[in-house]
C-alpha cells in the first residue's frame, strides 16, 4: 500500500478493507519486539523499526491550562495514537491523513516551528484496539482469555454483575480563604492564631493553634507550614472529622518590621499553581491568613472555618468565619454515584443489577496494595481506576492530599518495585472471572516501554545536557505498561484496558465531571454501556470519544481535548461482546 511511513500504510489498508469488506472492527495484534530493550521511536511521527505493528505518534505539545500549570513545563513531546488507525475519513469522506498541511508532521499543535494541523476531525470510522503482544506465548495467552470469557456466558456470573471502583483524592483544590489580620495599631506583644472547621453534620475538628509575636524591633520571620498530615483527627484513619490547617504562619514567627511574601512551589503546595491558596503575605501590616478546611469522607465536600485571634490577655481581637468552602475528592466523585451539575459518576449509569464495590481512600477502604489484590481476586464485570499513574504505577491522594503529595499519596498497583512482591501487579489471582478495566492517571497505557530505556530515562534528570526521552518512569525497569500487563496476565488481571498513553487531565473541584479531560471521557464509557446499552467493547470505546468530541469545543488547545481522545486506547479485542454470548 502506498504512504510515507509504515503507520500511513497500514492506515490505508484498513481504508481498504472497509471499502472492499465492509469490515467494522479492527484488532492490531503486537507492541514492541521486546520487553528488555526495544526503540520506542523512529522518528517524531512513528515507531516502526522495533514493532510488530507500528504506531503513530502525535505531535501535540501540550501545555494545559491546569492541572499541570505551572513554571516547569510539564508536556508530553506528542502520544501514541491508536485513534489514528479508526478515523479514516475525515468530515468531508476523503482520506484523513493527520497531516492536512502536507508539511511530513502528523498531528501537530503547539510545537515549536510546525504549523498546527487543526483539521483533523477525530471522529473514529471503525472500532480499533490492540493487543500489544511481544511474543507468540503472549498472544496465546490473551486469545485463550478472549475465547474463554465469549464462550462460557460469563455474563450470568455473580462476579460480573458486579462494578469495582478504587479511588481517592486527585488535587488539592483548596479555595483561598483569604483572611485578611489588620496589626495596624496593635502593640508589641504574643498573640495566638486559632483555626477551627466544622462539617454540615455539626462534626468539628480539634483546634489549630499557633502562637506568634508581633515585634516591630525585629525582622518578619514567617515559616511555611503544611503538616496536617499529623493532625490527630486523620491519625486513626478514615472517614475522619473535619481538618482545620493554617499554612502561611508557624507556631513562634514573628511579624515585624518589613513586609515578607513568598509562594510555596508544588512540592509544598499541590496546585497551587493553579489555584492560589498557599501564598505567604505580610504587607503593609496586614497578615493574610491562608490554610486548608475540609471534611474527610465520602462526599464532604463542604466544611465551615473559624478563624480567631487572642491577644495575651486572652481577649478575641478578630473573629471571621468563611462558610460553604468546597473541596471535592475528585475521583471519587468520577467513579461514584452522585450527580454533580447534571452529570453523574461512573456509577450513577451503570444498571441497578450491577452490586456496587466502592473502596475509596475516604471511606477507609483503600489504602495501598493489599486492598487492591483482596478486592480483585472476588472478580468484576468492571474494574474502574481513577487516580495518577504512570506506566508503572496506578495510585491516588488521601482526602485533602494531607501533608502535600510526599505524605497523601499511596500506591494502589505497580507493575514492578524493589520489594516483595517484586513484581505486585503479576500476584493478581482471579483466574477467569476478568473485568474489562477503566484507568484514570497518566501513561499507564504507555506501551511504549521496556526495561532499559526505562532505566535510561532517569539520566536526564542528573545530567541535564542530555535530551529528555518522556518515558516518564523515572529509572524503574519498567518491562510493560501497567495497563498492558493486565491484559496479558496469565493468572487473572483483565479481558481488556483502557486508558491515557500520555498526560492524562483531570478537571479540579466542581468541574470534575463536566469540565472534560480523563474523567469525563471515562465516565462516558460506562454511560455508554449502563444508559446507551452499547454491548460491544470497541462501540462503547468508540462512541465515548465520539461523544466527548461532540460534546465539548475540539478546538480549545489549552484544555487538552484534543489529546484526550487522541491518547485514550484500548488494548483489548474491539469486537469482544461485554459479558460474552
Amino acid at each position: 500500500y502506498e504512504g510515507r511511513d509504515k503507520p500511513e500504510q497500514i492506515k490505508y489498508f484498513i481504508k481498504d478493507a472497509i471499502e472492499t469488506y465492509d469490515v467494522t472492527y479492527v484488532l492490531l495484534v503486537g507492541g514492541l519486539k521486546n520487553q528488555f530493550f526495544a526503540r520506542p521511536k523512529d522518528d517524531a511521527n512513528q515507531g516502526s523499526k522495533d514493532w510488530y505493528v507500528p504506531v503513530r505518534y502525535t505531535n501535540l505539545y501540550d501545555k494545559p491550562k491546569f492541572p499541570l500549570k505551572s513554571d516547569d513545563d510539564i508536556f508530553d513531546p506528542g502520544s501514541i495514537s491508536d485513534l489514528y488507525y479508526a478515523d479514516i475519513y475525515d468530515g468531508e469522506g476523503n482520506f484523513s491523513s493527520w497531516d492536512p498541511n502536507n508539511d511530513g508532521v502528523f498531528a501537530a499543535w503547539g510545537k515549536e516551528g510546525v504549523k498546527d494541523d487543526l483539521d483533523i476531525d477525530m471522529v473514529p470510522d471503525v472500532y480499533v484496539g490492540r493487543l500489544a503482544c511481544r511474543s507468540i506465548k503472549e498472544v496465546k495467552t490473551v486469545v485463550n482469555k478472549i475465547i474463554t470469557y465469549e464462550t462460557t456466558n460469563v455474563g450470568q456470573s455473580d462476579w460480573f454483575n458486579r462494578v469495582t471502583v478504587f479511588s481517592g483524592d486527585g488535587f488539592l483544590d483548596q479555595q483561598d480563604l483569604n483572611f485578611q489580620w489588620d496589626t495596624t495599631g496593635l502593640k508589641n506583644s504574643p498573640y495566638t492564631i486559632y483555626a477551627q472547621s466544622f462539617n454540615k453534620e455539626g462534626e468539628k475538628s480539634t483546634i489549630d493553634t499557633i502562637p506568634i509575636l508581633i515585634d516591630r524591633s525585629q525582622k518578619t520571620s514567617i515559616s511555611f507550614k503544611h503538616n496536617d498530615h499529623v493532625n490527630p483527627g486523620v491519625s486513626d484513619g478514615y472517614p475522619a472529622p473535619p481538618v482545620a490547617e493554617i499554612v502561611t504562619i508557624s507556631p513562634g514567627d514573628v511579624l515585624g518590621f518589613n513586609d515578607l511574601t513568598y509562594t510555596p512551589g508544588e512540592n509544598e503546595a499541590y496546585c497551587n499553581n493553579f489555584n492560589p491558596w498557599a501564598n505567604i503575605s505580610y504587607e503593609n501590616g496586614v497578615l493574610t491568613i491562608r490554610g486548608k478546611t475540609y471534611d474527610p469522607k465520602p462526599y464532604g465536600n463542604l466544611s465551615d472555618i473559624h478563624v480567631w485571634i487572642k491577644d495575651n490577655d486572652g481577649l478575641v481581637i478578630f473573629s471571621e468565619w468563611r462558610n460553604d468552602t468546597e473541596m471535592y475528592y475528585e475521583g471519587e466523585w468520577v467513579t461514584g454515584e452522585k450527580t454533580l451539575y447534571g452529570r453523574g459518576g461512573a456509577l450513577s449509569y451503570m444498571p441497578e443489577t450491577f452490586e456496587r464495590e466502592i473502596l475509596w481512600a475516604s471511606n477507609g477502604r483503600l489504602t495501598g496494595l493489599q486492598d487492591v489484590l483482596q478486592e480483585w481476586k472476588r472478580g468484576s464485570g468492571f474494574v474502574f481506576l481513577s487516580g495518577h499513574g504512570s506506566p508503572n504505577t496506578w495510585g491516588d491522594h488521601f482526602p485533602g492530599v494531607p501533608g502535600n503529595r510526599q505524605h497523601a499519596s499511596f500506591t494502589g498497583l505497580s507493575v514492578i518495585r524493589l520489594k516483595r512482591p517484586l513484581m505486585p501487579i503479576d500476584s493478581l489471582s482471579n483466574g477467569e472471572k476478568l473485568p474489562i478495566t477503566v484507568i484514570g492517571g497518566c501513561h499507564n497505557s504507555q506501551f511504549n516501554v521496556s526495561m532499559i530505556t526505562s532505566v535510561l530515562d532517569i539520566l536526564p534528570y542528573y545530567f541535564t545536557f542530555l535530551p529528555e526521552r518522556h518515558m516518564w518512569t523515572y529509572g524503574v525497569a519498567v518491562p510493560e505498561c501497567f495497563s498492558w500487563r493486565l491484559v496479558r496476565s496469565p493468572r487473572g488481571g483483565s479481558i481488556a484496558t483502557i486508558g491515557n498513553t500520555g498526560l492524562g487531565y483531570g478537571m479540579p473541584g466542581k468541574d470534575l465531571t463536566t469540565g472534560g479531560g480523563d474523567g469525563w471521557i471515562s465516565i462516558e464509557f460506562f454511560r455508554q454501556y449502563g444508559s446507551e446499552n452499547e454491548t460491544v467493547l470497541g462501540a462503547a470505546h468508540s462512541q465515548a470519544i465520539t461523544s466527548y468530541i461532540q460534546t465539548h469545543d475540539m478546538s480549545d488547545f489549552e484544555a487538552g481535548h484534543a489529546k484526550t481522545v487522541q491518547q485514550w486506547v484500548l488494548l483489548g479485542d474491539p469486537s469482544l461482546m461485554i459479558g460474552g454470548y
